[in-house]
């Protein structure tokens, strides 16, 4: 049997997980569109589906149709499954995807430019965390910008580290006027006095800043513009009805009880294992291996 092209293949697989979408009557599929190697596969299979794009940066070379969305994911070299949790909790948050519906995502290799793992996969069965309560409620509080930016700037953290030492820190993104009780510093504030442009999470002058205060005990506090507040900043919200998996310690616990007493959200970055967990209500939603 003479041997198959990549573009071939990349037909021949769009051409089955498009004929499976159809006969389970999906109409939406979540596509890696980083690793879409043969765009063109796209043109000759596809019919009426609606495609969700994630992508690293806007490109114009995605075969898009009215009604697709891109979505923006860190850039970070994580492992596909953690681009599809992304992708998938973020269509939802969006409303591009009900907690009901059932859709097909296709991913591939970081950086392999071709597509070749299928998953079919429901919201409200594969993601139980996902509730419309606490999702109706996290739209009012989470700009999709400053929570995009929080998440890639813990999923760097979380690869490169400290001075080639992992990295363990709590991210707070919410208001400071509701966090306040629960708030009680640790050392001076070291963000006391600067400029707010020099605290904001989206000056890549910052970064710096914001990995030495990564080294402090406490969280780093992160108001709904993306301006940080405080850095070594002890948490205080009850925990006692906290229930996390094993494994996960005081870190977690405090960063999961602070989400639960006002309406914030938390990322934590395991110093162990490097693995970047988004808590809201009180309960991990959104967990992310180490990128490599």
């Amino acid at each position: 049997m003479p041997k198959r092209t990549r573009q071939e293949e990349a037909s021949h697989f769009t051409a089955h997980a498009f004929s499976l979408a159809k006969s389970l009557g999906i109409q939406t599929a979540i596509v890696l569109a980083d690793e879409l190697g043969h765009a063109e596969a796209f043109h000759d299979q596809r019919t009426t589906e609606r495609i969700i794009w994630l992508t690293h940066e806007h490109t114009e070379s995605l075969p898009k149709r009215p009604g697709d969305l891109v979505v923006l994911i860190p850039e970070a070299n994580l492992a596909r499954m953690s681009q599809i949790n992304i992708g998938i909790y973020a269509a939802v948050l969006r409303g591009a995807i009900a907690l009901s519906e059932k859709v097909i995502c296709l991913a591939g290799i970081a950086g392999s430019g071709q597509l070749d793992m299928l998953l079919v996969t429901n919201p409200n069965r594969d993601f139980p965390w996902l509730r419309q309560e606490d999702l109706d409620r996290t739209k009012n509080l989470v700009a999709p910008r400053e929570f995009g930016r929080l998440l890639e700037l813990a999923l760097r953290f979380a690869s490169e580290g400290r001075e080639g030492k992992p990295i363990g820190t709590v991210f707070v993104l919410g208001e400071v006027e509701q966090l306040q009780p629960h708030l009680r510093q640790l050392i001076l504030n070291p963000c006391k006095g600067h400029a707010r442009r020099l605290r904001s999470i989206h000056n890549p002058d910052a970064i710096e800043s914001l990995r030495e205060f990564s080294a402090l005990d406490g969280a780093i506090i992160v108001n709904r513009s993306g301006i940080v507040e405080s850095a070594g900043t002890y948490l205080d919200a009850p925990g006692k009805n906290i229930r996390l998996r094993k494994g996960l310690g005081a870190r977690h616990t405090a960063a999961a009880a602070i989400t639960k007493a006002t309406d914030a959200i938390s990322l934590v970055i395991s110093e162990s294992s490097g693995t970047v967990t988004l808590f809201d209500n009180g309960r991990p939603v959104l967990e992310l291996e180490r990128p490599k």
